[in-house]
């Protein structure tokens, strides 16, 4: 042992690594790792679904880019509503959507005409996806504002039928002017969403819910256990649950009173 406590500390702080120098390689080796995992830039793309194209100098057309994502809102929407209202009519307007984009790709894969830009979009262009959605979307929503009168309100089916109608058209515009589609496509689009909507109301009401499908469905013990509803046949669900909730309330007054 070295007889000069001095040189001895000197050494022993020579040989120890700088505070955090450890910490840092392996910080640094890990990142280099991750780094090696990813792939090549050339071999990767992007969701088609959410990735949308515009001009930059163009106001519009950033605001069309925000607009012809509506589909995923509605969707969310759906999602939103039937699992807060447990509710068998959104459920069933949900599965119509759903069958609609399904015979929005078999029509696509039957007429094989391409888009007008190779680099916007994937897959075929007609007909415009977004454009049936929203047609579908918009053609149900008229018709449970008119022909089911959901609300008491008199201007409440015309406000709402004309919002939907409006959202609807500026989406199908939106297609034309991002050049993800041409006129033709979109119109053709909205005109099969349209009369699938008609169609797939007609059959859900006209024959699936006469014959009785909706009450077994309701009346399942699994159903039951989630507590399933179908307010089909309530004029004014907004005002049902209200007059429910009011019922709630003075039950419980009177509870506390006693």
């Amino acid at each position: 042992m070295s007889s000069n406590p001095a040189a001895t500390l000197r050494h022993r702080n020579n040989a120890m690594p700088a505070p955090g120098t450890g910490q840092a390689e392996d910080i640094r080796g890990a990142a280099e790792q991750f780094a090696s995992k990813i792939p090549p830039h050339h071999t990767l793309t992007s969701l088609s679904i959410t990735h949308v194209q515009f001009a930059q100098d163009d106001i519009l057309s950033k605001l069309f880019a925000y607009v012809t994502l509506s589909p995923l809102a509605i969707l969310c929407g759906y999602v939103g509503v039937i699992i807060t209202s447990r509710d068998l009519k959104p459920a069933v307007m949900l599965a119509g959507q759903l069958a609609n984009e399904l015979v929005n790709l078999i029509l696509k894969r039957l007429v094989k005409q391409a888009r007008p830009t190779e680099y916007l979009g994937d897959g075929y262009g007609m007909p415009s996806s977004h454009s049936q959605f929203m047609a579908y979307f918009a053609t149900y929503i008229v018709i449970l504002m008119y022909r089911r009168g959901i609300a008491s309100e008199p201007l409440v089916p015309h406000t709402i039928s004309a919002v939907v109608v409006l959202w609807s058209a500026l989406v199908v515009y939106s297609r034309v002017h991002l050049y993800y589609h041409t006129w033709q496509q979109v119109v053709a689009g909205t005109i099969c969403g349209f009369f699938f909507a008609i169609i797939y109301y007609n059959i859900v009401n006209g024959v699936l819910r006469t014959k009785g499908l909706f009450d077994w469905i309701v009346d399942h013990p699994l159903a039951r256990q989630f507590h399933i509803r179908d307010t089909d046949s309530i004029h004014d669900v907004a005002k049902f649950d209200w007059e429910m909730w009011q019922q709630y309330r003075r039950t419980a007054a009177q509870a506390k009173s006693q």
